[in-house]
């Protein structure tokens, strides 16, 4: 058994749909972005939630343990502009503004039908160790992870949460996605296959970070044939739990999933 058919056995990729659901998405942000790394969020601390303006026009995925329950990492896409109520704008168009290097990669100069951002991407922290001798989070209420084999498993929470996304592109039928991400990270990603292309300067926002860009009908080409088969797995998983009363409708900026 490899270690994308491992991972399969222990998590699950669960869209975010209704109020509960969404809820899971928002304590996991708040235990990971204010808990964990102590930044200051939107949001309810009161509660332990983190949430923004834009996550209503959002479409919200997590991954979760299949013997606990546990929602262990997270990821959402914005689609701005639709008919039902959402922004019209990104977060990125804000927060990157400025700092953009590619004149023809960047919001503005796209159809608002064909963009979206890809966001607020969050691992627990126990899922991130490196070793299993690494006790920082000891004395959690699960022994997953704990052996070395564990910690391999769970180090492709980050690249499957991204997969994730380029699947939710697809299923919003956009085209154009962009991300505000840490450099590492998008190398990272690029090893596996996943391509993001830099197209801003790099920034103080919550740590170094820079604007990228992926077009989600070429997002594929590159990746490796075991990962492609993990990517097309989490593709029947989702297009499974996605509604077509979620979809943008005509009038809202769309995606499309080959």
């Amino acid at each position: 058994m490899n270690l994308y058919d491992q991972f399969n056995d222990q998590f699950e990729f669960v869209l975010a749909i209704n109020e509960q659901e969404r809820h899971q998405v928002y304590r996991l942000r708040y235990q990971v972005y204010t808990h964990e790394f102590g930044h200051e969020m939107p949001g309810d601390p009161q509660r332990g939630l983190e949430y923004d303006a834009f996550d209503q026009s959002a479409l919200h995925c997590f991954v979760r343990r299949r013997d606990t329950g546990e929602a262990v990492a997270c990821i959402r896409v914005i689609y701005p502009g639709s008919d039902q109520g959402e922004l019209a704008s990104m977060p990125i168009e804000s927060n990157a503004a400025g700092y953009f290097v590619n004149p023809l990669l960047t919001p503005c100069n796209l159809p608002r039908r064909l963009i979206c951002e890809v966001s607020r991407a969050a691992i627990l922290g126990r899922y991130r160790k490196k070793r299993a001798t690494d006790r920082k989070w000891e004395g959690a209420e699960s022994d997953f992870p704990s052996s070395e084999q564990d910690y391999r498993v769970a180090s492709l929470l980050g690249v499957s949460v991204y997969l994730a996304s380029t699947v939710m592109i697809g299923l919003l039928e956009r085209q154009h996605a962009f991300a505000l991400m840490e450099p590492r990270l998008a190398r990272l990603l690029r090893r596996f296959g996943l391509n993001f292309l830099q197209i801003g300067a790099e920034q103080q926002f919550n740590g170094v970070r820079a604007a990228y860009y992926v077009d989600q009908h070429r997002a594929r080409e590159n990746l490796k044939e075991d990962l492609a088969r993990f990517y097309r797995g989490i593709a029947r998983s989702l297009a499974s739990q996605f509604r077509q009363d979620i979809r943008p409708k005509p009038k809202a900026m769309a995606f499309g999933q080959r």
